[in-house]
């Protein structure tokens, strides 16, 4: 078991691996390292969570941004006009008496001007909390990442050896159509001389008609797999290398199950997200509870304003003037705040976040007991692959065995064409199953990784050497 796991926010690890085996060159035929490198490229959901990562790492800066100084800058251009008429007292030149008459006022004004403020907040808990809160969901995001980085690894070699596992299941099952048409004929032959009864041609003839059926479906489930697989790359997969003879299972190591359990809980990535998302969760709703604390808020601000026009009176008057002037202002300001009532939303908010962490802490319990049984569970299943894996080698050979002598007693008459059609059977579906074995081996062991948070694209490398080239197809079309 490895003591360290990848770092979950650098994706150097990853794109390294992808130029070493890049520079490995070309071949025939896609390896499980050229898939794994368009997936890399090509896969949507991985795409998809790599956009959501970064846009999740920006949370933490948002949070802090009420923290920071804050500056504005404006500039302002007004162009106005009124007339204003309203009585006004004077001396009558020719009553030499005091009277009334309607003045009218006509100002032009033209203000422009720019300011700026500065603002620093000096006491706020609810932003204090809050930022620490998007501190947590930052660290979440990055576990999310390299959860999705390692489920990309057993979505490419479940896909990559779902495509194998059928093109098996299709070998043998050609193989085994081929051996009921050349039983169907050898039958054929001995009822022609009288040696067996017509009954033993239509069992012949139901078996290998029975075997056209399962070839049939075995020919769709390859072309099903590869559609599978090319979801992930995003193109038509060729020719692919297949799993060598010699591959042999081990046991996971260290094989004491409770060391994986203990690992897993401490390495695993989607609990490690959950967790973080239950701290985030925390902070906020510590964050919305101090909803009603005061704050402190220090401002300063400076204004420049320059007007310009004209005041003109109907009628004249000795005491028209231009209303021109130039005017700054300078203020500095600290503000103390106390949120009093706004209209409920501040408790609501408050309850709601509370109920938020609870949803958050049960959901990572929940997680954490899900883990401890996978990690057992996927254990306890690759220790019994290990040992099935050898017991499907071993049952082909049976199965051979018994088909030898179910021929040779056909032969000589002590079994019958059912006998030696059943023991065919048997032969062909053991070689299914250790094909099938060896896979679910494989498959299992990186889910186990996975769980335990070590898998790494090392992984992909080493399986990569345990694959062989594809063998060339014979003048019959078959391999």
């Amino acid at each position: 078991m490895q003591n360290a796991r990848p770092k979950p926010s650098s994706l150097s690890v990853w794109l390294k691996f992808a130029l070493c085996s890049l520079l490995a060159g070309p071949t025939s035929a896609d390896t499980l390292v050229d898939i794994y490198e368009l997936a890399l490229e090509n896969d949507a959901l991985l795409k998809s969570r790599v956009a959501q990562y970064n846009a999740d790492i920006e949370l933490e800066k948002l949070a802090l941004a009420p923290l920071l100084p804050q500056g504005r800058a404006g500039y302002t251009i007004t162009d106005s006009e009124a007339d204003t008429t309203s009585p006004n007292v004077y001396l009558n030149p020719e009553t030499n008496q005091l009277d009334t008459i309607d003045v009218t006022s006509t100002r032009n004004t033209d203000t422009d001007g720019y300011d700026v403020s500065l603002s620093q907040t000096l006491f706020n808990l609810s932003a204090w909390f809050g930022w620490r809160a998007g501190k947590e969901t930052s660290l979440q995001a990055e576990a999310t990442l390299s959860a999705a980085q390692q489920d990309l690894i057993v979505r490419v070699v479940q896909s990559y050896f779902g495509v194998l596992r059928a093109q098996d299941n299709l070998r043998a099952s050609l193989a085994q159509e081929r051996a009921f048409e050349r039983q169907l004929e050898q039958t054929r032959q001995r009822f022609e001389v009288g040696l067996i009864a017509i009954t033993d041609v239509y069992e012949a003839e139901a078996a290998r008609d029975l075997a056209q059926v399962t070839r049939i479906v075995d020919e769709n489930n390859v072309a099903v797999a590869k559609e599978n697989l090319s979801v992930l790359t995003g193109q038509t997969p060729g020719e692919l290398f297949v799993l060598g003879a010699e591959f042999d299972p081990r046991p996971p190591e260290p094989s004491d199950r409770s060391a994986w359990v203990d690992f897993a809980l401490e390495n695993n990535n989607q609990l490690a997200a959950a967790r973080f998302a239950e701290e985030a969760a925390r902070q906020n709703a510590t964050s919305l509870k101090m909803g009603h604390a005061p704050t402190v808020t220090a401002t300063y601000r400076y204004q420049d304003t320059e007007t310009t026009g004209s005041i003109r009176q109907d009628p004249e008057s000795l005491f028209n003037f231009d209303p021109d002037s130039d005017q700054t202002n300078e203020t500095w300001q600290i503000r103390f705040d106390v949120p009093l009532f706004a209209g409920g939303s501040i408790s609501a908010n408050r309850r709601r976040a509370a109920e938020q962490f609870n949803a958050a802490r049960e959901s990572r319990i929940n997680l954490t007991r899900n883990t401890v049984t996978q990690a057992r569970s996927l254990h306890m299943t690759v220790m019994s692959d290990v040992s099935r894996v050898k017991a499907r080698k071993q049952a082909i050979i049976s199965t051979q065995s018994a088909l030898d002598a179910t021929q040779a007693g056909y032969e000589v008459g002590t079994r019958n064409i059912v006998d030696v059609l059943n023991a065919q059977d048997r032969l062909f579906a053991a070689q299914r199953d250790y094909a099938n074995s060896r896979y679910d081996f494989v498959i299992n062991s990186l889910r186990l990784k996975e769980v335990a948070g070590t898998l790494s694209p090392e992984d992909i490398a080493r399986l990569e050497g345990f694959l062989l080239a594809p063998p060339a197809a014979t003048a019959s079309g078959s391999q």
